[in-house]
C-alpha cells in the first residue's frame, strides 16, 4: 500500500486530464502477444475469471438483488473489455485483502478491484505484478448535508464532527490537516460507512470526506446530501495482472484504448455519474513538486 506525505501544507488541482491509455496497440493476431502464453491459455478456456469484491459497494462493484447479479460501473468495464476480447467476463467474488494472494496463485487472471495506481508496489507484493491502463481516475470529496453549505472547503470543517472511513484517504486528509493545526477538526473514524452516512443525515456528523465514486453514489440515493468544495488528491484506478502476463495486459490496455478512443468508457462513467470529473482532474505524477500530495489506498467500503 502507498504512504502518505506526513506534511501538508496545499493540495491543489488542475484543469486538464491525459488517463493515459496506450495506443497503436497491435491487434491479438500478431506477434505483440508472442512473449508469453497468458492471452492464449484465456482467449483458449473461453472466459476472463477477474477478481472483484461486491463489498466494495455502489457504485464499485455490488450484489444487486433485483437483478440477482452484481452490478457496477467496474462489472460494465469488465464486460466490456471481455466483449472486446469475444470471451466471456466470469467475475469472482473475492475479500479485497486476500485478492492479490488469489491473483498469485493464478485462481483469478486479473484484478480490477478498486485498486490505486502502485498500490501494490511496496511490501510483501512488490515486484509480483503489473498494472495495465487506468479505466478511472478518483478523487476525495466533502460530503454535507444540503442544509450544511456554510461548509465548502477544508477550512470550513475547524470545529465541525467530520467522518471518514478508516485507512481511506479521506482519513489521510483529515489526520494530517489535524497534525498540522491543532486537532481543528473533531475527526470520526470507522469502517462502518452505512452507520456513519446514517449519522450524518441525523445531523450527528457536519460533513464527510469519502472517495467520489462514493460521494456520487450518496447523493444518487440521498436528495439531502450534496458534494462541495474541489476534489482532492486524484488517483488513477488501474487492473492488475501477474507479472509474466504480458501477453494478457497488451490485450487488456488495447481494450481499454479502444474503449476510450470510441467513447464506450466515456457512456459507461456518464451512466453511473462519473465522467465530469475524468475532464477536469489531473494525475498525481502530473501535480507540480511545490503541491504535496497525501495519498493512502483505497479502504474497502463495508
Amino acid at each position: 500500500m502507498l504512504k502518505y506525505i506526513q506534511k501538508f501544507t496545499c493540495l491543489a488541482i488542475y484543469a486538464g486530464v491525459s488517463l493515459g491509455f496506450v495506443s497503436n496497440i497491435a491487434p491479438f493476431s500478431t506477434p505483440a502477444f508472442a512473449e508469453d502464453s497468458s492471452l492464449g491459455i484465456v482467449m483458449r478456456r473461453g472466459h476472463l475469471r477477474v477478481g472483484i469484491d461486491a463489498a466494495i459497494g455502489g457504485p464499485y462493484m455490488f450484489w444487486n438483488t433485483k437483478t440477482q447479479f452484481y452490478d457496477g460501473f467496474e462489472l460494465e468495464i469488465i464486460q466490456e473489455i471481455a466483449a472486446r476480447l469475444n470471451i466471456e467476463p466470469r467475475p469472482i467474488n473475492i475479500p479485497w485483502t486476500t485478492q492479490p494472494e488469489n491473483l498469485s496463485s493464478r485462481q483469478v487472471d486479473l484484478l480490477l478491484s478498486a485498486r490505486e495506481e502502485g498500490a501494490l508496489e511496496t511490501g510483501d507484493t512488490k515486484g509480483k505484478f503489473i498494472e495495465t491502463n487506468p479505466y478511472y481516475r478518483s478523487a476525495q470529496r466533502l460530503l454535507i448535508r444540503a442544509d450544511g453549505t456554510q461548509i465548502k472547503s477544508l477550512r470550513d470543517m475547524i470545529g465541525k464532527r467530520v467522518g471518514v472511513v478508516a485507512n481511506s484517504g479521506g482519513a489521510a486528509i483529515a489526520e494530517t490537516y489535524n497534525k498540522n493545526r491543532g486537532n481543528a477538526i473533531r475527526l470520526f473514524s470507522s469502517r462502518d460507512l452505512d452507520r456513519m452516512i446514517i449519522q450524518l443525515r441525523d445531523r450527528q456528523l457536519d460533513a464527510m470526506i469519502l472517495d467520489e465514486p462514493v460521494a456520487v453514489w450518496q447523493v444518487r440515493n440521498n436528495p439531502n446530501f450534496i458534494i462541495v468544495g474541489e476534489p482532492l488528491i486524484p488517483i488513477r484506478l488501474v487492473a492488475i495482472v501477474n507479472k509474466d502476463d504480458v501477453s494478457l495486459k497488451k490485450a487488456i490496455d488495447k481494450a481499454l484504448t479502444e474503449m476510450i478512443q470510441d467513447g464506450k468508457l466515456e457512456q459507461i462513467l456518464k451512466r453511473w455519474n462519473l465522467w465530469e470529473s475524468q475532464k477536469t482532474l489531473k494525475s498525481t505524477k502530473d501535480l507540480p513538486a511545490s503541491v504535496l500530495a497525501i495519498i493512502t489506498p483505497y479502504s474497502v467500503y463495508r
